[in-house]
């Protein structure tokens, strides 16, 4: 079984709720969320619910409602079943940045406008995806549809540890540099 971390613009793109993703690209978010609540992928989440208060603060849970309240219901009702919703723990230290993050330096940073540093909101999806491989030896890729920044630390992210998985990435790509 799958295990995946997802950036909150997947379940908002296949909701619908992003202007700059193209019908397509909806679509296939779409299609990943329903291997979700098919039970085909196990969506990782952090013990403090750091992931879970950023789905809160975008979306609303409802089980008949959008593709991203479907999803948002589907971790709120599963997080305690973990051949659904995998939790870890990431530890910060005393400065607030992640034990498993692996740049706390800030060095991270990209010659692509709009995208100069890497997103503090981003970081925690990066120190689950690096505390998931150490905990269980294993890759959970962080599963992003359409913020073109997360391509501009592509190379960061794998000399890191990290698996990206763009789901519309020929469109994010074409769009990269505006």
């Amino acid at each position: 079984m799958a295990h995946k971390i997802f950036d909150t613009n997947v379940p908002l793109t296949a909701a619908g709720m992003n202007s700059e993703a193209s019908e397509h690209c909806e679509v296939d978010c779409g299609e990943v969320i329903s291997q979700i609540m098919k039970g085909e992928i196990i969506v990782i989440v952090d013990e403090d619910e750091r992931a879970i208060s950023e789905y809160r603060n975008n979306m609303y849970p409802d089980p008949r409602g959008t593709r991203a309240g479907q999803f948002l219901m589907y971790v709120l009702l599963n997080r305690h079943r973990p051949s659904r919703v995998h939790t870890l723990s990431i530890e910060m230290d005393e400065q607030g940045n992640y034990r498993d993050y692996p740049d706390n330096d800030e060095t991270w940073t990209s010659a692509v406008p709009r995208c100069e540093r890497f997103d503090p909101d981003d970081k925690k999806w990066v120190a689950l995806a690096i505390r998931f491989k150490k905990d269980t030896n294993g890759e959970a890729p962080i599963v992003n549809a359409a913020d073109r920044c997360w391509l501009a630390f592509e190379s960061h992210l794998e000399s890191a540890g990290t698996k990206l998985e763009i789901l519309c990435r020929d469109e994010r790509e074409r769009n990269r540099n505006e």
